[in-house]
């Protein structure tokens, strides 16, 4: 963790409103979620993925209570969804830091600050579309970045992702030995992470593994589609990645990253999101469709300053 002084901390502030004009202008709401919940709202992203079994800040308080620092907003901003009720769609932006203790890296420190929006209540693809223009309007026509990549996939339904996952496990368990400890470990938990492995070792293996397309239903694949067509008519371009399956376990359908062409490719993800039907109904509420994305600060100030 650190500190930020001026005139550095004028900048961030700077960065922080101009984020605000971009997304009120197409009626985004701002909202303050608390930087403590209990434990349970951010189980909810993924009991297999590193944010909850090694990067959370977690302790019993006082009052014998369970609870985290956030480790991202948006479950944070579906658990307020859940108890307040706001009118959907509800599009809601959000600033602030968040927490996770893993290895302090270039433009990430264990307490790093992100803005991002989140839309609960419509399932429309051409919503997708919006989201991912927001951010690719905040950062090519308002901080004027020229080497951005957006990144995109989709993940499928939940079926889909099950048949895939059970796919990937039978790819990397039959490559044995030849896949690194670290990703047999990985395997053993979630599949879908080997597919993030940087390892040398590791290369020819996740190369030669199966892509998600195979596995889409016709309704998942006919909504990827109909993202695609939006953003080609707003000349936003995007490369296809199959292998973008983002860090966080409630992600379906449409997924999607923003990375800075400076930046070393192990860290160069600006920031990115997708689409999290059903994370709103496993804490507590109705069936809520949603999407949204965030962005790093630090890491984003990074690929300004190249």
């Amino acid at each position: 963790m650190r500190d930020i002084l001026a005139p550095e901390s004028g900048r961030w502030r700077r960065f922080t409103a101009v984020f605000a004009e971009v997304v009120e202008a197409a009626g985004y709401e701002h909202v303050i979620p608390p930087l403590m919940e209990d434990l349970g709202v951010f189980t909810r992203i993924g009991e297999a993925t590193d944010v909850v079994t090694k990067e959370m800040y977690d302790f019993v308080d006082k009052g014998e209570r369970h609870v985290a620092l956030r480790p991202e907003q948006t479950a944070s901003v579906c658990r307020a969804f859940v108890q307040h009720r706001p009118t959907t769609p509800w599009k809601a932006w959000y600033a602030g830091p968040n927490f996770r203790y893993e290895k302090p890296q270039r433009g990430r420190y264990r307490q790093f600050d992100q803005v991002g929006v989140e839309v609960l209540g419509a399932d429309d693809p051409y919503l997708d579309v919006e989201v991912i223009a927001l951010g690719w309007k905040f950062l090519t026509e308002r901080l004027f970045l020229r080497q951005v990549e957006l990144k995109l996939n989709s993940l499928g339904e939940p079926d889909d992702r099950a048949r895939y996952t059970d796919a990937l496990r039978a790819h990397f368990e039959a490559a044995g030995d030849d896949l690194s400890e670290q990703s047999r470990i990985t395997l053993a938990k979630n599949p879908l992470r080997v597919l993030d492995s940087k390892r040398r070792a590791d290369a020819a293996i996740v190369a030669a593994a199966p892509t998600i397309d195979r596995f889409w239903s016709d309704a998942a694949a006919a909504h990827f589609a109909i993202v695609r067509t939006g953003l080609d008519s707003l000349g936003i371009p995007y490369a296809l990645d199959q292998k973008l399956v983002r860090g966080l376990d409630y992600y379906r359908r449409t997924t999607f990253e923003f990375a800075g062409g400076t930046l070393d490719s192990a860290q160069n993800a600006l920031g990115g999101g997708g689409r999290y039907d059903g994370l709103v109904e496993s804490l507590g509420g109705p069936p809520t469709p949603g999407i949204g994305f965030a962005l790093g600060v630090d890491r984003t100030l990074l690929a300004c300053d190249d």
